[in-house]
């Protein structure tokens, strides 16, 4: 469905549409209405024949009886006429489900995708693949290419009359609009799937195109270096941040925790910093906020551990070091089992969220998850006590990069709207696109729709951690590093600590501990 620009999938509303069930409902409203129309006539011919007796004093009340029967909005000609015009709605709604998806969006799904039917018909087409996902590597680098080329030669011309910027910045306009063109209606996530399915060659057809690429991510991971070991270590005069009222602000929030340097960051604040917020409520009750930045680092196994070793680890469904550290974060903090608690992140944050929220289910009292400009990561569906929105901008590509298209279910709802249209700034590029910023003007627009009611359980289970007018938070900071030097140190005793370094993988403090 569509509200204020945004549109809404999951949340309780069905999103699957069996077009072949609803043209069977509207033969069988035409048959209701035949129906309806015996029964008009059988009406017609009982009143002709006991017209006479409907004619005399004693038959009066029949025969206004009979007339509102015949005549009334209850009449079986009334109802049969509108079983007829609901027949139509339906045709006409499957008609427009059938022409929603073009006809060479659905063969460019059929191919990429690797339909098992396709390959049967054609049993070289697996080799093929390979083969044509080569050829259209090289025509997209040669187009590239021709586009740096023709940039150039435009610009050299132009530049005895002082246009050359001119020049340059009308190319990159152009170049923005195809990026428009290539995120728009989902065809990104399409251009992914089939690059996985390209890769994954002659055994694609096996995989269901939902896990093609967490296959391919898990199978190239090999390549990637072995998370290093991993501390989580209290900040000391943590940034205290605003009291998250409302949605926008939590993402505001999130904005604020990342390292110095980000436009939107609180100076000073360190690489790899978690931002947990303990809120007290007007009536003494606790609630906690934990928010995740999302990728700050392209190393593989850095320092930090938010890098994209960490986003591949995570798109392959395999152990990573940030959903333990988040976990550890929260310990740490003193957050109870039976306190109210809100995971939300952005980009890296949202899937760390996401698979916090999958480990923990049952352990804590997990309220509600919002994550924003993130994928989805294949960890099955969400435990039934979680309510989850996930925000996506229309022209942010990071969410797309999942081969996936966008499902919900009772408790998983997403929204997907233009960050343009709710106020944020036009982009040039797509890292501008996937900018913390903009998801917060995009979250204030899904902000004005939570009365929407495939949103509303997710709003009372926010409204729960988030508290009513009166509530304090105090801000707690958590740093996850892989420093060697911060690693192999107790920070308490200043001395080595091999013991744990020989377990290797993540480390956790022990109780008491803040290394």
């Amino acid at each position: 469905m569509s509200d204020g620009g945004l549109t809404i999938v999951g949340g309780g509303r069905p999103d699957v549409v069996d077009t072949a069930e609803m043209h069977r409902a509207g033969t069988m409203l035409d048959r209701v209405a035949d129906h309806l129309d015996v029964a008009d006539r059988a009406l017609a011919v009982a009143v002709d024949t006991a017209r006479p007796a409907l004619l005399t004093a004693e038959g009066k009340a029949a025969s206004a009886a009979l007339h509102a029967v015949r005549e009334g909005p209850a009449s079986p000609r009334r109802w049969a006429d509108e079983a007829r015009a609901l027949g139509r709605r339906v045709r006409a709604a499957v008609v427009t489900y059938d022409s929603a998806e073009s006809g060479v969006h659905r063969l460019m799904r059929v191919v990429v995708g690797g339909e098992p039917v396709l390959d049967a018909l054609l049993p070289a087409l697996p080799l093929v693949r390979p083969l044509l996902g080569v050829a259209a590597a090289g025509v997209a680098s040669v187009a590239v290419r021709a586009v740096a080329l023709d940039t150039a030669v435009r610009a050299a011309w132009a530049w005895p009359s002082g246009r050359a910027d001119d020049v340059v910045r009308e190319r990159m306009r152009a170049l923005q609009r195809l990026t428009a063109v290539l995120v728009a209606d989902g065809r990104a996530e399409l251009l992914t799937l089939g690059l996985a399915t390209t890769l994954l060659g002659p055994t694609a057809s096996r995989v269901p195109p939902d896990l093609r690429v967490p296959m391919l991510v898990r199978r190239l991971a090999w390549l990637l270096p072995e998370p290093s070991p991993t501390v989580v270590v209290p900040r000391v005069g943590a940034a205290q941040l605003p009291v998250p009222r409302d949605l926008a602000m939590v993402v505001a929030n999130i904005a604020l925790s990342y390292r110095d340097g980000s436009v939107a960051a609180v100076p000073g604040t360190p690489d790899g910093t978690v931002s947990i917020q303990r809120l007290v409520k007007p009536d003494g009750s606790v609630s906690w906020v934990v928010e995740i930045p999302g990728t700050q680092s392209p190393s593989l196994n850095g320092v930090n551990p938010m890098d994209a070793g960490t986003d591949a680890l995570l798109e392959a469904d395999l152990p990573e070091s940030m959903t333990p550290a988040v976990i550890e974060a929260m310990r740490l903090a003193g957050i109870r089992e039976d306190d109210p608690v809100m995971l939300a992140g952005h980009s890296q944050g949202g899937m760390v969220a996401t698979s916090v929220a999958t480990a923990l289910a049952g352990t804590y009292r997990i309220a509600a998850v919002l994550t924003v400009g993130s994928p989805d990561i294949p960890r099955g569906p969400m435990p039934a006590g979680v309510q989850v929105l996930h925000v996506r901008d229309s022209g942010d590509i990071a969410p797309q990069s999942d081969g996936r298209p966008d499902r919900g279910s009772r408790n998983v709802r997403v929204v997907t709207g233009d960050a343009q249209e709710a106020g944020a700034p036009a982009v040039r590029n797509l890292v501008e696109a996937h900018s913390v910023a903009r998801y917060v003007r995009l979250t204030e627009a899904v902000e004005a729709e939570l009365d929407d009611p495939q949103l509303r359980d997710f709003a009372r289970a926010a409204e729960t951690v988030l508290g009513p007018p009166g509530t304090t938070a105090t801000t707690l900071q958590f740093v996850a590093t892989r420093d060697p030097d911060v690693v192999a140190t107790d920070p308490l005793t200043g001395l080595p600590r091999p013991d744990r370094l020989a377990q290797g993988g993540p480390l956790t403090a022990p109780p008491g501990r803040s290394g």
